[in-house]
This record gives structure tokens, sequence and C-alpha cells, in this order.
């Protein structure tokens, strides 16, 4: 039983985004929130996966930022659950994951069937559905089991908070 029990790495996630040099956005939101220390506490557990959209991924977004900013502060803090796996999953592991739709820390708080994301592979590389945007793993930022983050090319926006957005949708119309 004692195995089933990782000790925690004491793993400064904000710090290793900051390293990354391509992550201040998303180390800002996360320190901002709080949640970045649930994160870090679920460490000696089943592990964490974090999926952490690039910097260009928050420029990216556009008209989107603005209704992602104006969000209250829990539903910010559901987005950012969205992007967060409760098992270690290495990169090898994604590529032949056997169940594609993943339940995410933001579905346990909301409940089973919601805000979950579709892992995949697509043309050589690990893909992420949100139901709204595609995204796919652009770098390993750090890996150490219990707890891989991976770099994204875009925000992951659940259908449950973006998926009637107005600004969103038009915006989709555009691209």
């Amino acid at each position: 039983m004692a195995s089933e029990t990782r000790p925690t790495l004491g793993l400064n996630i904000t710090k290793e985004l900051l390293d990354g040099h391509n992550f201040f956005v998303a180390a800002s939101l996360l320190s901002a929130s709080g949640v970045v220390q649930e994160f870090e506490a679920d460490e000696g557990g089943a592990g964490i996966t974090l999926f952490v959209p690039t910097d260009s991924a928050f420029s990216d977004l556009s008209a989107t930022a603005i209704s992602l900013q104006s969000l209250p502060a829990d539903k910010k803090a559901d987005v950012l659950k969205f992007h967060v796996l409760h098992s270690y999953y290495p990169l090898g592991s994604l590529e032949s994951i056997v169940n594609p739709v993943q339940p995410t820390l933001a579905t346990e708080d909301m409940g089973a069937g919601s805000f979950t994301l579709n892992i995949s592979r697509v043309n050589g590389s690990v893909a992420i559905d949100s139901g709204i945007v595609q995204a796919s793993v652009t770098q390993t930022v750090f890996d150490q089991n219990p707890v891989v983050i991976f770099g994204v090319s875009k925000v992951l926006l659940p259908k449950e908070i973006f998926g009637r957005n107005p600004v969103l949708t038009s915006k989709a119309r555009e691209s």
C-alpha cells in the first residue's frame, strides 16, 4: 500500500513555466487564480498532466480573450482546471491512449460527462480537442513522475462555458 502514495516532488509549477520562457501568461493566470496550489497538492496521488497554452496561444485568442478575462473567478478557475488531467500521462502514454475522452480537474468539480478533453494522434502529434478548439502538444516543459507539463498550441476553451458565446461563434466564422 505504501507504494501507491508517492512523495510529492515539491514542484513549483509556476517557476517551471517561467523557466520555460514561453508561458508567462499561463503562469500569471495560475498564480492569480490560486489553482496552482491545488495542482501542486495533487502531485502525490495519481499525478497530474498539465496542458499549458503558450503565450502566443493566448495572443491568438483576440476577442475571446476579452470574454476569458471577464469571466468570474470561479469560471476562470474552471477554464484553468480544464487544462489538467488527474493522472500522470507522459507523451508516450498520450500517443497511445486507449480511451480518448478524458475527464479533467474541472470534470471533478462540475460532474461526470462535462469538461472532458478528446485526446488523439493526428498527423504524428498529440491533438487535444475541447469541443471548440483543437490544440496540439508542442513541447514537453517538465516530465518527472508524477507530474508532466506540456506546452500546447491553443487555449483549450470548454464548450460548457464558451459553446454559446456569440463572440466566439463570430470569430470561428472568420477563420
